[in-house]
């Protein structure tokens, strides 16, 4: 019986390959079509990344209102995990990002940072792969130009 549950274990861990994935290069996508000065454009993207970033994890680093320039660190996906015998799992993922803003024109950049574990089989908590990330990114920059392009700066 012990050899049974030994080889079960052995089998299934075999079974469960972790990827290592990462990006060499940021995402980045330049509006030119935006209406507003700069001032106008900082308020915005500043109070979309407040409204964003909901998690205590997820912070704006850099601030700087009369270069148009807001940088944060933001949790795109993940938690630690304490499991049996106190052993954690972090399965947390962070990007960079960095807002530009001058008069009518915006720059964002989405870079996910360092290094994370993926598990395709779906088995574990490593769960957020390359599709996911560049889904996250496309969403995030999609909510970023429609705030900006609204007209007050609540929205």
């Amino acid at each position: 019986m012990k050899k049974l549950i030994l080889i079960s274990i052995t089998i299934l861990s075999s079974c469960v390959a972790y990827q290592k994935i990462s990006y060499q290069e940021p995402f980045i996508k330049i509006y030119e079509d935006v209406p507003g000065d700069k001032n106008q454009l900082f308020l915005k993207a500043n109070e979309w990344m407040v409204k964003t970033f909901n998690s205590a994890e997820s912070v704006i680093q850099y601030s700087d209102k009369e270069e148009g320039v807001i940088i944060g660190k933001y949790l795109m996906f993940g938690e630690i995990r304490t499991g049996a015998y106190g052993i954690s799992v972090d399965s947390r993922v962070y990007a960079k990002i960095d807002i530009r803003v001058k008069d009518g024109r915006a720059l964002i950049s989405i870079e996910p940072m360092g290094e994370w574990s993926y598990d395709p089989s779906g088995f574990t908590i490593y769960k957020f792969g390359k599709e996911q990330c560049q889904a996250e990114m496309e969403s995030l920059i999609e909510s970023l130009r429609a705030a900006l392009v609204s007209k007050s700066t609540s929205f």
